[in-house]
């Protein structure tokens, strides 16, 4: 089609009469494959998270003795804290290398974690 074949009539006429825009139905897809995306991540994140146990306690010498191997090699530490939620949900281990401790409290990159709190501590 060139310029002189073009009739502006035409076009209204078919914009007007024939052409029917699907408005938001067109983006529907992409809704569902980012929200189903999202769900499935939640339900993975829900999964892991009720699939967290504790595992046997350490004693505070074991703790202490692996805090201080942390510190000396500039090692990073995993802990896992005793505390659990009212569903007795075990919270996601802290990672990261101890910045230093105050008393019985250390610092585990910008997290704080009392040393009687501690359920389990490694070096990884």
């Amino acid at each position: 089609m060139n310029n002189k074949d073009y009739d502006p009539n035409l076009v209204n006429q078919f914009l007007k009469y024939d052409y029917h825009d699907r408005g938001m139905m067109k983006w529907q897809g992409f809704f569902l494959s980012d929200h189903t995306a999202n769900i499935n991540k939640t339900s993975r994140e829900q999964e892991e998270m009720n699939r967290r146990q504790h595992g046997p306690a350490m004693e505070q010498e074991e703790v202490a003795e692996i805090i201080n191997q942390a510190i000396v090699k500039s090692k990073h530490v995993q802990v896992e804290l005793s505390e659990q939620t009212i569903d007795g949900i075990v919270q996601k281990p802290i990672s990261g290398l101890i910045q230093g401790w105050v008393g019985q409290q250390i610092f585990i990159g910008d997290q704080s974690v009392m040393i009687e709190d501690i359920w389990t501590i490694k070096v990884i």
